[in-house]
């Protein structure tokens, strides 16, 4: 069981090593191609940060539905905390089909607003939708709290993790974007801009990958607690200690 278990942790170590080296080669390139003056079209349609529906927008994707599998692996271990593991799986789910679908971008385009400086005047003028989301949100977090502290308990390493993906990630994809565009966007990209490109993705693609790592932690530390556990019908054995004569 140690063995199995030491060979899973470092196959997420190293699969987490392989997207951080993959996100420093798609930053790579989208500055080689800002330096070369974006002349090959193509080139610049596949590898732009600030487009959609490219080779940076699948990577992204990718490593969520990634992550989303791995939650989910975890959920079939164990009844106990079965349900949180197959929320979080769906969230990642949601988040993976936004990143190629831009269901978000949409959404606030229909709102007439792209970007979260609408949320405080919605705050305002919905007051009682805001209470019930919130109530709502406390309730689902009323059931879900034995969950959660048992996987706190189990899985600390690997929550804090994910925790900082979380963290990482949104504060990428909503705050430092919209900082960005109210600042630095213009008639035409300004290098600050680009840069401001770069954080962004760069720290959204970097939160993407803590959470894959998170969810092949737990996956293999809930595999490797089914393989302690006895067979049905079979009763724990003690292990046998042989002296030495």
């Amino acid at each position: 069981m140690h063995a199995s278990l030491t060979s899973s942790s470092d196959f997420a170590r190293k699969a987490f090593g392989i997207t951080v080296l993959c996100q420093i080669v798609l930053i790579a390139i989208y500055w080689i191609d800002i330096l070369t003056g974006s002349h090959f079209e193509t080139f610049h349609s596949l590898f732009d940060l600030d487009s959609e529906a490219n080779i940076p927008t699948w990577f992204s994707s990718a490593q969520l539905l990634c992550a989303t599998l791995a939650f989910w692996h975890a959920a079939t271990k164990r009844r106990a905390t079965r349900v949180l593991f197959l929320l979080v799986g769906v969230a990642t789910l949601l988040v993976s089909i936004d990143e190629t679908a831009q269901i978000h971008e949409r959404v606030t385009w229909w709102m007439g607003q792209r970007y979260v400086d609408w949320l405080p005047r919605f705050a305002g003028a919905n007051f009682w939708v805001v209470m019930l989301t919130v109530a709502i949100l406390i309730a689902v977090c009323q059931v879900l709290a034995t969950d959660v502290i048992s996987v706190w308990q189990n899985h600390r390493r690997a929550t804090l993790i994910a925790f900082l993906g979380v963290i990482i990630g949104v504060t990428g994809g909503m705050g430092v974007e919209t900082i960005g565009y109210k600042i630095f966007h213009g008639p035409s990209p300004s290098l600050w801009y680009k840069l401001e490109v770069t954080v962004e993705e760069g720290m959204e693609m970097f939160g993407a990958s803590l959470l894959l790592l998170s969810g092949l932690m737990m996956k293999a530390k809930r595999s490797s607690e089914i393989g302690e556990l006895p067979k049905e019908g079979e009763s724990p054995v003690a292990p046998q200690i042989r002296l030495a004569s």
